[in-house]
């Protein structure tokens, strides 16, 4: 028997092909902004912790959070959805056994786990006063001061400005100087988190996606921590 389309002389419905299309450029277009911000989110997530491993499955853990979430939002919301997925998620806030931070990174051991936030949204991912501070929910005024008390201080408790150039020359060199190893598996983390969303997200009910989460109470709480609020 004949489908019904072809027996009532009906066009061919396209309608799921163009769902596909649209999602695999979708899918596509999240896989891109991941490529453009791992390593700053890599090295950001190992700087907060103090152990490269769980800062890898911390940001595993992300990228699979935020591959849902940022098909529900629209690509210039992504940067601040990243960002703010990576630091409230829970395996980058459980303390690892023996954190360490080596070289010009030592004077990150002084700060609390918030304070070290605020200071790594700068040096590592680069964000300004106003884009950091959307992060945390906050004024810019606020988020300004909190990163005058993140800096290096010298014994006397005044600014050591050399070891904030030292720190940011660090953070540069190696986000610029990764070895290959390093950069591949990277890949294959985004690569795997990504795949495993996708798995879990197959066959389930159409839709336009989960749309983005706003700030959770957790980073209220980071915020407090810094002393501020």
């Amino acid at each position: 028997m004949r489908p019904l389309r072809q027996v009532l002389d009906l066009p061919p419905d396209m309608s799921s092909h163009h769902t596909l299309d649209t999602a695999a450029a979708s899918s596509g277009a999240v896989v891109s902004f991941l490529r453009g911000v791992e390593r700053r989110a890599a090295l950001l997530a190992e700087l907060q912790c103090g152990d490269a491993e769980h800062g890898d499955r911390a940001l595993a853990s992300a990228i699979e959070s935020f591959s849902e979430t940022a098909l529900g939002a629209t690509p210039d919301d992504w940067p601040l959805l990243f960002w703010t997925t990576l630091l409230q998620s829970p395996t980058l806030n459980a303390e690892p056994l023996a954190p360490y931070w080596h070289g010009d990174f030592a004077s990150l051991a002084r700060l609390d786990f918030g304070t070290r936030a605020v200071l790594l949204l700068r040096v590592v991912v680069g964000l300004d006063d106003t884009q950091a501070a959307e992060v945390f929910g906050v004024d810019p005024a606020e988020y300004k001061q909190a990163l005058q008390r993140a800096l290096p201080q010298r014994d006397d408790g005044t600014l050591d400005g050399e070891a904030w150039l030292a720190l940011n020359d660090e953070a540069r060199f190696v986000m610029k100087q990764l070895p290959p190893e390093r950069v591949a598996a990277i890949a294959r983390l985004r690569d795997a988190a990504v795949a495993a969303k996708a798995g879990e997200s197959t066959g389930k009910a159409g839709g336009h996606g989960a749309s983005a989460a706003p700030r959770s109470r957790w980073l209220g709480k980071l915020w407090t921590s810094v002393g501020l609020s």
